[in-house]
């Protein structure tokens, strides 16, 4: 009888000790940065974004970068800003760049692209960018573009 009641306290003990372990959760990537070109998703898997000062001009450059999950594509987004980092509609001083890794395709650059900024501080931007990517006489439109980042 005794014998029953250790082996039962045993796996009672057992069984709390497992499930009182710490599930493994998901943990969600601290910045993004998704587009459309030409209908076919491009979204980073790895992103980085990150302020600069321009030599030849003296301003803050936002430059946001990153690379497909499948270590395809590289992606870069870079907003110069005119004056001081702020909220707004940037088309002026504007850069986009998407480029195949293993140079499968020929990478694309930016023709003309509007970015709206909704939130911008020293260690946080988002918004939105469209506009049209070009490879030689090649056009192709891009849409759908957003970005949450933390600037480092």
């Amino acid at each position: 009888m005794r014998m029953k009641l250790l082996m039962v306290a045993v796996i009672a003990a057992l069984g709390t000790i497992l499930c009182s372990c710490d599930k493994k959760t998901e943990t969600t990537p601290t910045s993004s940065f998704y587009f459309k070109m030409d209908g076919v998703k491009y979204q980073s898997n790895a992103t980085e974004a990150y302020l600069t000062d321009t030599v030849y001009a003296g301003k803050k450059t936002l430059v946001i970068d990153g690379v497909t999950n499948n270590f395809g594509h590289h992606m870069e987004l870079m907003i110069t800003f005119p004056d001081s980092l702020k909220a707004g509609t940037y088309i002026e001083d504007v850069e986009m760049s998407l480029m195949n890794i293993q140079e499968k395709e020929p990478g694309y650059l930016s023709k003309n692209i509007k970015v709206i900024i909704t939130s911008i501080n020293s260690k946080h931007a988002e918004g939105t960018f469209s506009g049209v990517l070009i490879s030689g006489e090649t056009e192709k439109p891009l849409t759908d573009g957003t970005f949450k980042v933390e600037i480092y």
